[in-house]
């Protein structure tokens, strides 16, 4: 999934399907089983994605066909 980092707007922009992708995991891990502890808060995974990717230097989107996911 990919966010835009407005620094004009100072926002951060997820995709349309954002909400529904979350809440999708979400009754995935009820189904599951999963404890309240372990649902997934949206500007918590907002967060955690940042603090993931601010480990990597930046890159230019014409660089993203040369990178491999993790």
């Amino acid at each position: 999934m990919r966010f835009t980092i407005d620094t004009e707007l100072e926002r951060i922009i997820v995709p349309d399907t954002f909400f529904n992708q979350i809440d999708k995991m979400n009754a995935v891990l009820k189904e599951h089983g999963s404890e309240g502890t372990e649902i997934i808060d949206y500007v918590q995974y907002i967060k955690k994605a940042i603090a993931s990717a601010e480990k990597n230097a930046p890159v230019r989107k014409s660089d993203l066909k040369t990178l491999k996911k993790k």
